[in-house]
């Protein structure tokens, strides 16, 4: 079944993740180029310099991709450009947005944070984002057309490009298509990401202005989700209930003694997506080392 995905990293666990505008651009083109690697679809994100907030639709198996080729191929260009990984640690989350009222927390959550961290921007004009794209008429110019001097740039498609300008712009060996549009370094997100399905969630210009506008409850409602989800509210000894009680639902069992390794793996998931235990704590309850939590769970 499909689903939405809120997909995000720790700030603090990922410092240094940009330091420079050249990296807010691969950062930036990364969404689409994973977007298409993994079928899963972009609904709104936006790129600090510390991580990435986005949120996805697609099955959970699509939705892992996205976030493990983001992750990798985050990493090697970080690698490449600085000759090392300069002490990023980019281990994104995956949570998955189950009732309608945290949807439309969430996905205004995701196109906001550059204003609500100080940035003396608004969501729509921000460029490392998708703000720009919602309840915007159609003679509106996007903000990756203009450049520095205020001349409006004509987007050219992606296969008209050199070899080497594809590698630069992508800073992967990995490509995507050639009749998508690029414009000034900049995949363009009209390519991938969906307008219709965000505009959706809201329904009405009112109603997303509305949200646009929130509060400090209403982040607060994301901000405590995010650090529920990171196992930071969840005791080991009720961890441990809740792996039970999932063991005997899913497997006939009260533990994890006599299920099968793929049968742990399953487990593993489940109680990721039911309660947000921690890689430390899945790893504790289902007898699976952290490295193999991390690649087939997180």
């Amino acid at each position: 079944m499909k689903g939405y995905y809120h997909m995000y990293a720790n700030g603090s666990d990922a410092r240094n993740f940009i330091i420079e505008e050249v990296e807010f651009v691969l950062a930036f083109n990364r969404v689409g180029l994973c977007c298409y690697l993994s079928g899963a679809v972009v609904v709104s994100f936006s790129i600090e310099d510390s991580h990435p907030h986005i949120l996805l639709w697609g099955t959970y198996e699509q939705c892992l991709k996205f976030k493990r080729y983001y992750e990798e191929i985050s990493r090697r260009c970080i690698a490449r450009r600085r000759g090392s990984l300069d002490g990023v640690v980019l281990c994104c989350r995956l949570d998955e947005v189950q009732d309608t009222s945290y949807l439309m927390n969430v996905a205004v959550y995701t196109i906001v944070q550059p204003t609500k961290d100080g940035k003396a921007v608004m969501p729509y004009d921000y460029l490392y984002g998708s703000g720009a794209l919602y309840f915007r008429s159609c003679n509106v110019l996007l903000p990756w057309m203009v450049n520095d001097r205020n001349e409006i740039e004509r987007p050219v498609t992606f296969g008209s490009l050199t070899v080497n300008e594809k590698r630069r712009i992508c800073g992967s060996k990995s490509l995507v298509p050639d009749d998508w549009l690029v414009c000034r370094g900049f995949i363009l997100p009209t390519n991938y990401v969906d307008v219709k399905r965000f505009e959706s969630i809201y329904k009405t210009h009112n109603c997303y202005r509305v949200f646009l506008s929130s509060g400090k409850d209403k982040l607060k409602v994301v901000q405590d989700r995010m650090a529920q989800s990171r196992g930071l509210m969840i005791e080991d000894i009720e961890a441990r209930k809740y792996c039970e009680s999932a063991c005997m639902e899913l497997f006939g069992r009260k533990g994890t003694r006599h299920i099968t390794p793929e049968q742990r793996i399953t487990l593993a998931r489940e109680l990721h997506r039911r309660h947000g235990l921690c890689c430390r704590q899945l790893s504790t309850l289902t007898k699976l080392p952290e490295e193999e939590i991390r690649n087939y769970v997180l």
